[in-house]
């Protein structure tokens, strides 16, 4: 009876992953333009493999009854197999589903125009990065109102859909059901993200002062950061340049260790409606990102942290499907750790050994990036991304004035002005679509990366040591989910995940 559920259960993933592939097929054509995208007939697929009720009935009998101890790998799986059909039964309801891919294909596709004139994202953001004409990036930067009213009336539904069905299943809402999937105590995170506010707040409070004095403009508006940042709290981009960037990152990795001419990681730079995006379509045999053509060190960590999410897929060795950590099922892995091990790759682009050796930034100024420039770019985007995360868990808790909550929740966490005549803006973003509950992602993942970072300096010294991609491999990409993700984070760094790493270089 064992033997036979084991090859049921062998059975099943080989199911899942062909399903995640077609998915991954799918959103990277969304993106790409490389082929068809079949995003409902992808989903329709992985629906039917998480809604078999004789599957889901010989999971859970099955964890019931393990011996975990005894067998964990296998306690493992059927834990995370548990958590997909759970995460299923929202996410892969086709009135939530279709809903899903028809805003995420209006955002891929969307037309934005400035002054009578097509703009595309790629120079819109160049835009309010370069532009010191402030009107004119005002412009800009409601430009992409029209989106978020495109998405509106669609993107409220999904939300009610959303917590409807996570209520269904006995959570809160559906803030409640992705956390508890994704292995992540909530009162844990609130108290984490509060003590960074608070410690991170002062800091940002100067820097706004210094942005508004640095442009001679005040108050401070959304339209005005990138620009302003752009005047003193960012390293020349003549260190930088574009045409260098996959050159450069492909001889950090080489240096790490890496084999790079072997791994299976294929690069698209295109015009998308965000910096950049991987996917992991066949993991570990076929990984890809896409970049948005940008400029400056900007661009360097995006393209870095995109490659480390395509490493991390590149170098898993887990046999089993379900504990490959796929991205399209909830439920199958955690977020806030793919973006970690990203984001220690993003990392090497941001620290002083590699800045020195790899983009010959003078002495002086790799001090002055990291006690003055980073600090300040570390705060900007904190706050930023606080402010994303709270007007999302107010959308899900019921907020009837989401325009109002927007103005308020920028000038409260911000500190920035958002006049009342301009339009909405947070409806046009695609993670509110297809990464639900996704913004406090980014900031755990900033603590991962520094704390595994803070941990390769003190084995190995430097990035420039062969020793690293085994530390790499062996800790945080071979196991894949095999290992909850904070188990891994505290063997491979000896210690729990905190913010400490994180705020030594938000306060050098």
């Amino acid at each position: 009876m064992v033997r036979l559920s084991l090859e049921r259960l062998s059975r099943m993933e080989a199911e899942f992953e062909q399903a995640n592939v077609r998915m991954g097929e799918a959103v990277w054509n969304t993106y790409s333009g490389e082929g068809a995208a079949d995003l409902d007939g992808a989903q329709r697929e992985i629906s039917r493999i998480l809604t078999n009720s004789p599957d889901r009935a010989l999971v859970d009998g099955w964890l019931e009854g393990i011996d975990r101890k005894a067998e964990p790998l296998l306690a493992r799986r059927l834990q995370v197999w548990s958590n997909c059909f759970k995460g299923s039964a929202v996410d892969n309801m086709p009135e939530i589903y279709t809903l899903k891919n028809r805003l995420q294909e209006r955002i891929a596709n969307f037309q934005l125009n400035l002054d009578g004139k097509p703009l595309r994202r790629s120079d819109l953001q160049k835009l309010l990065r370069n532009e010191p004409d402030r009107a004119l990036r005002h412009r800009a930067w409601c430009s992409i109102a029209a989106l978020a009213e495109a998405n509106r009336a669609d993107l409220r539904r999904l939300i009610g859909l959303r917590n409807a069905g996570a209520r269904a299943l006995g959570y809160r809402d559906y803030v409640d059901l992705v956390l508890k999937l994704q292995e992540l105590d909530e009162s844990w995170l609130h108290q984490t993200l509060d003590r960074l506010a608070a410690e991170a707040r002062p800091l940002y409070r100067a820097l706004i002062g210094s942005l508004e004095r640095k442009i001679g403009e005040g108050p401070l508006a959304p339209w005005d950061v990138a620009f302003a940042m752009r005047q003193g709290f960012q390293l020349p981009d003549s260190y930088f340049p574009a045409d260098k960037a996959l050159e450069r990152l492909r001889a950090t990795v080489r240096g790490i260790g890496f084999e790079i001419d072997s791994l299976p990681i294929r690069t698209v730079v295109r015009d998308i409606p965000f910096g950049g995006y991987t996917v992991a379509v066949r993991i570990p045999s076929d990984a890809r990102f896409i970049v948005n053509p940008s400029e400056g060190h900007g661009f360097y960590t995006t393209t870095f942290h995109e490659y480390g999410h395509s490493l991390q897929a590149a170098c898993t060795t887990i046999e089993w499907p379900i504990l490959k950590e796929y991205e399209w099922v909830l439920g199958a892995h955690t977020p806030a750790y793919s973006e970690g091990m990203a984001e220690v790759l993003g990392g090497f682009a941001r620290r002083a050994d590699w800045l020195r050796s790899m983009a010959a930034v003078p002495e002086a100024e790799v001090e002055r990036y990291r006690t003055q420039l980073l600090p300040a770019q570390m705060a900007a985007r904190l706050f930023d991304l606080l402010l994303n995360m709270r007007v999302e868990l107010a959308a899900y808790a019921g907020e009837e004035d989401m325009a109002a909550c927007e103005r308020r929740l920028t000038s409260d966490v911000r500190l920035l002005q958002f006049p009342a005549e301009d339009p909405p803006q947070w409806e046009a973003n695609t993670w509110y679509t297809s990464y639900p509950v996704y913004w406090h992602n980014y900031i755990l993942a900033a603590l991962i990366a520094d704390q595994i970072n803070e941990t390769i300096t003190e084995r190995f010294g430097s990035t420039a040591n062969p020793e690293v991609s085994g530390y790499l491999q062996a800790n945080f990409y071979a196991t894949g989910n095999a290992v909850p993700w904070m188990d891994r984070i505290t063997n491979g760094t000896r210690k729990p995940l905190s913010p400490d790493s994180y705020l030594k270089r938000c306060n050098p």
